[in-house]
């Protein structure tokens, strides 16, 4: 399909889609904080096809975690700072268009390859060699499970705290595989079904396990992950579908 003919359904035909998808399966067993949508169930995605994606507009799991959060805490984002969107989900792209007096950069390696799944102001940018940003440019990072994608990892974080204004802060959320201790690599797996076995994507190269922090630190920051069970009530993860082992991944710059 021709990229323009894409985007041009992208916009018009899907959202009216799922707009009718989400009438389908309207109910009151899940929700979804994300469109204010309750439903009988969420539909089956990723490598393992758990029912996690709302039907009507397709958040995830982790999706509606952040979203939850930036409902409840509207000073994280907020009129007067300089935000670093790395990899931004349209979802979360739209919200924060809106918020009058955000500086905010959307910005990714593949922005101008991947096929209209950036938005178009959009910019190139390589989070392992951040070429052109000054140094204690941004208030707040977002970046939401891409160092699962990057080889030069540390240096990706090294680059983050670089870019980060001191007392800022950066949520860099990675899959974490509760209970296992040290980060699972292994260079000689790059058939993709065998990485989504091993690793839960076929895009993964890593599975973190619970050294992460330490990885952070040894480039310079401060952690302060925090579990979601401290924010949200058993009731809530439950209904919303989140995952109860989940943290927040914060990352502060002294």
């Amino acid at each position: 399909m021709h990229p323009k003919l894409k985007a041009f359904l992208k916009k018009t035909a899907l959202p009216v889609y799922l707009e009718l998808r989400g009438l389908v399966y309207k109910g009151n067993a899940v929700s979804c904080p994300c469109c204010k949508g309750s439903f009988t169930t969420f539909l089956p995605a990723g490598s393992d096809q758990r029912k996690i994606q709302c039907p009507r507009c397709r958040s995830n799991e982790r999706d509606r975690m952040l979203w939850m959060y930036l409902d409840r805490h509207p000073d994280f984002v907020a009129p007067g700072k300089k935000l670093l969107h790395i990899a931004p989900e349209a979802m979360f792209y739209k919200r924060f268009k809106k918020i009058k007096g955000l500086d905010y950069t959307p910005a990714d390696k593949f922005a101008e390859t991947f096929e209209s799944t950036y938005p178009e102001d959009t910019i190139y940018l390589d989070v392992v060699d951040m070429e052109g940003v000054k140094d204690n440019t941004y208030d707040v990072i977002i970046c939401s499970h891409v160092l699962e994608y990057v080889k030069e990892d540390l240096q990706a974080m090294s680059e983050m705290l670089r870019v980060l204004k001191p007392g800022g802060v950066a949520l860099i959320q990675v899959p974490l595989k509760a209970g296992m201790p040290v980060t699972h690599e292994d260079d000689s797996i790059t058939d993709p079904a065998e990485r989504a076995i091993v690793f839960g994507d076929p895009g993964h190269i890593r599975f973190y396990g619970e050294d992460y922090k330490d990885k952070l630190e040894s480039q310079g920051w401060k952690t302060g992950f925090v579990p979601i069970t401290a924010l949200h009530s058993d009731e809530e993860i439950d209904r919303c579908v989140l995952i109860k082992t989940d943290d927040f991944h914060f990352c502060y710059k002294e």
